[in-house]
């Protein structure tokens, strides 16, 4: 039930507006319907649809060459090993072969480990091991040559320096890629594990797989990871298609200009960021990530679009999801996010540019350590139908500057078990509200605070009593231009208990 110090500035908001006779509307206050705005939201959604990254991966016809190369670190042509310099890369090769670095190559067809180790025939570099075959080489698919990783396991050895370098198409069907080290150590002065690299241009598949243990928290390194380097201006993005797979304890999937379509697939154990996005085209659908050590669950940043729907996100470290400088249209939704110990969604600088739209719809926050929204400069945004429940701080918490932009839009969300105030806002210029249903806690517990705190009577009065949607100009809105006629639909306010995460 609402706290007696919002009923009492009800009431005497009423009083005073019945003295103030028929007025037109004011800028600063404006009737809206929930129908146009969802509408809006809908139209966002199926644009987002329509542009979802298909990556579609063929191997090339035709046996592929194999050839050992040196590799350089600052000749020409070298660019796909420049980034690794510094990282230990080099000097584990250096302890493992006994003269200049080597690379294996592949190009111009498809190769599997079985004709690979037939080819090179050398033990040293890859040999039967276990279940599968242990790779002591860094391996480089060239453009036109394709690795073909299927029904089988392989093992990086980590001693050694092993790293797949993909310019080509990698393709881990129903496989195992995991690190070992049989008890040594790589000889570096910095830790160093096996991993993955899709240079733009490149295809990689992992679908019905197992990565594991790869990777380590350095530029590019970090387990899976596509980018572009500075001599691919014209390469197109990486195209990356993971489905039914499993990563575990690797440092992150970290996937620059890429497009990447990632599907019922789990992420555990992680040490850095469960999958980080950056300008790239995403599809992030029903997968799970959980147990990230030092960072958020999933973050986006940069120039990127797409959809993040039905995944859940549980005991992240920082965030559950974060969008950091990010413009581009994006959707979440049906996703289930908590226990994180951070906000559960975390927005920051996000949607400078103009088109940019952020939807949160559908999704289920709660049990995190701070805020279950919590937006630091969001330019435009949609929270619609979420249930936010059992966060200590807000509920939604949102700070803008001042003179910048900002539109938000919050309706049809259940909002419960909150520490602080529901809804906090400093900053924003423009909020649609209404339809929300708000539980509130101890009795004294506040609806809205910060710029909205001083109209909290009228928006409930609008909102709640009168059961509509208002939009509203937090800075400027005044109770002498509060609009009096208008009669919409009772919303709900209470004080029962919302569902709890599974976690």
């Amino acid at each position: 039930m609402l706290s007696k110090q919002i009923l009492r500035q009800t009431a005497i908001s009423l009083a005073l507006l019945a003295g103030l006779g028929s007025q037109a509307l004011a800028a600063d206050w404006q009737w809206a319907t929930e129908t146009e705005q969802r509408a809006l939201a809908d139209q966002l959604r199926q644009r987002i649809d329509q542009q979802l990254p298909r990556p579609s991966l063929s191997a090339p016809r035709g046996s592929a060459q194999v050839v050992l190369q040196p590799m350089f670190s600052a000749q020409a042509g070298s660019w796909p090993f420049e980034p690794f310099v510094n990282n230990g890369l080099f000097r584990a090769i250096a302890s493992y072969q006994p003269s200049h670095p080597q690379a294996i190559t592949i190009s111009g067809g498809a190769i599997t480990l079985e004709q690979l180790r037939q080819r090179l025939a050398d033990a040293s570099i890859i040999k039967p091991y276990k279940d599968g075959y242990l790779l002591s080489y860094p391996l480089m698919i060239a453009p036109g040559g394709a690795l073909l990783v299927q029904n089988t396991k392989l093992y990086l050895y980590t001693p050694s320096g092993t790293a797949l370098i993909n310019q080509g198409t990698l393709s881990i069907r129903n496989a195992t890629v995991q690190s070992v080290s049989e008890g040594d150590s790589a000889d570096t002065d910095r830790p160093f594990r096996p991993f993955i690299i899709a240079w733009a241009g490149s295809s990689t598949e992992v679908s019905d797989s197992l990565l594991s243990k790869l990777g380590y928290n350095a530029h590019l390194s970090r387990g899976l990871t596509s980018a572009r380097s500075a001599a691919q201006t014209s390469a197109p993005p990486a195209q990356v298609l993971i489905r039914d797979s499993r990563f575990d304890a690797l440092s992150s999937v970290e996937l620059q200009y890429a497009q990447a379509s990632i599907e019922r697939s789990e992420f555990t154990n992680l040490q850095q960021y469960g999958i980080d996005l950056q300008d790239s085209r995403l599809h992030l659908a029903h997968n799970r990530i959980t147990q990230v050590r030092n960072q958020s669950g999933i973050r986006v940043r940069g120039s990127s679009s797409g959809l993040i729907a039905h995944n859940k996100v549980l005991q992240a470290s920082k965030a559950g999801i974060e969008i950091s400088d990010q413009q581009g249209d994006l959707v979440l939704a049906d996703n289930q996010i908590g226990a994180s110990k951070g906000n559960g969604v975390l927005l920051r600088n996000v949607g400078s540019n103009s088109a940019s739209t952020l939807l949160l719809v559908g999704n289920l926050i709660g049990n995190n350590d701070a805020s279950g929204i919590y937006a630091d400069n969001l330019q435009r945004g949609y929270l619609i139908d979420n249930r936010i429940q059992g966060s200590p701080d807000y509920a939604i918490s949102t700070l803008n500057p001042r003179d910048q932009r900002s539109e938000l839009v919050i309706i049809g969300n259940t909002l419960s078990q909150i520490g602080n105030a529901l809804i906090r806002t400093e900053g924003l210029q423009s909020l649609i509200l209404g339809s929300n249903d708000y539980q509130l806690g101890p009795i004294t517990q506040s609806v809205l605070v910060g710029d909205l705190l001083p109209l909290q009577s009228l928006l409930l009065d609008a909102t709640y009593k009168r059961g509509c949607l208002i939009q509203v100009k937090p800075a400027s809105a005044t109770e002498a231009g509060f609009p009096r006629k208008r009669a919409c639909s009772k919303t709900v306010l209470g004080a029962t208990t919302g569902r709890n995460l599974n976690m």
